[in-house]
């Protein structure tokens, strides 16, 4: 089984996701499409001309310091482009005049000429190295930067939460990351991917009638558990995601992608004997969860999942959704009252992965 790739937040895991939102088979992108679709039509009723997704909602405040750290932005754009530019071109004459070295040293026959050329030729290929890194990472950096340009304008994400998220990309590369607190700079990532999911229509877990009813109930606090407890997790296709018997320890959200659950599964425990069991071979696309049953009793996989195309998954962990749902008393007592009826349910019926959300009060 491959070990799921659960990422830290850097500006590459962050395209790769939008990359992900903007496929028109995913979850997101569809209710993006209904969404402006009923803007639209609300717009044409009320005789307006049908244009949606304007910064109105921001406060001319708002707006004001966006075009400012836009502004500041692009200055320091325009500094790392000249800095970067200045050290190409300093690695390129020093490429030059040892090239010319070189060539004056293979004209000298001598024993001392002949050791130099090879000093010489490891220099060059070093210099030659490096110069060749620093334009992929540039190159790199400005398709990043890009991609996720392109999406912000196309879904018409507000000035702010755009400007918020390319500072995110610039400053937080790899070897960045690697300096800082990886966790830290998760949930900022993961706090600014809910927000352009809000502003798309699709909020994280609003398909589930569980956190639906949360969400509408204590807002501030469903924030705080996409933030901390979720995380994305990435499979290239033909991968199991997880197998019969393992530990399960997070709630699976496909967010795009689809995968395939097989099991067999033995009957309930109230079924009389001799009852046989029941195969499940079963398509999940974008918007299925899996294995509820990890964030409210003991569970391990009933089942394989293996996936048929790249995947994007949330994965909500359990033990940061207890922590969580723990620091407010109405909340954890909504949460305990549906986690009695969920674990009866799951009781009375034939126990897999793939479970209906119990009923919610």
């Amino acid at each position: 089984m491959s070990k799921p790739s659960i990422r830290s937040g850097t500006g590459e895991d962050i395209v790769l996701i939008l990359r992900h939102f903007s496929d028109p088979a995913s979850h997101p992108q569809q209710r993006y499409i209904e969404k402006r679709a009923s803007r639209s039509q609300r717009g044409v009723s009320q005789g307006g001309n049908g244009a949606e997704f304007s910064d109105t909602s921001e406060s001319m405040s708002q707006i004001f310091n966006a075009q400012l750290l836009r502004l500041q932005k692009f200055v320091q754009e325009l500094l790392r482009d000249a800095v970067f530019l200045l050290s190409a071109g300093a690695l390129k004459l020093s490429l030059h005049l040892i090239t010319i070295l070189r060539a004056f040293f293979a004209c000298l026959c001598c024993y001392r000429g002949a050791g130099k050329v090879g000093f010489l030729t490891r220099r060059y290929w070093a210099l030659s190295c490096l110069n060749f890194q620093l334009n992929s990472i540039w190159r790199e950096r400005k398709g990043q930067k890009r991609l996720a340009a392109e999406f912000l304008r196309r879904h018409q994400i507000s000035t702010l939460l755009s400007i918020r998220l390319l500072k995110h990309i610039n400053w937080l590369q790899p070897q960045q990351v690697r300096a800082k607190d990886p966790e830290k700079v998760r949930r900022n990532a993961m706090a600014l991917i809910s927000e352009i999911l809000e502003e798309m229509g699709a909020p994280p877990l609003i398909e589930h009638p569980f956190f639906r009813s949360f969400r509408s109930r204590h807002p501030k606090l469903q924030t705080q558990l996409c933030n901390e407890a979720l995380v994305p997790v990435f499979h290239s296709a033909n991968e199991i995601v997880f197998t019969v018997g393992e530990s399960c320890s997070m709630m699976y959200v496909i967010v795009n992608g689809s995968a395939q659950y097989a099991a067999q599964l033995p009957p309930p425990r109230d079924a009389p004997v001799g009852t046989a069991g029941t195969q499940v071979r079963k398509t999940l696309r974008s918007g299925h969860w899996l294995s509820e049953a990890a964030l409210w009793t003991g569970w391990v996989h009933r089942g394989e999942l293996r996936t048929l195309s790249d995947c994007l998954f949330f994965g909500l962990e359990a033990g940061w959704f207890a922590r969580v749902i723990s620091s407010q008393k109405s909340a954890h007592a909504f949460a305990a009252s549906y986690a009695r009826k969920f674990v009866e349910g799951l009781n009375r019926s034939i126990q897999s992965d793939i479970t209906e959300a119990g009923p919610v009060d």
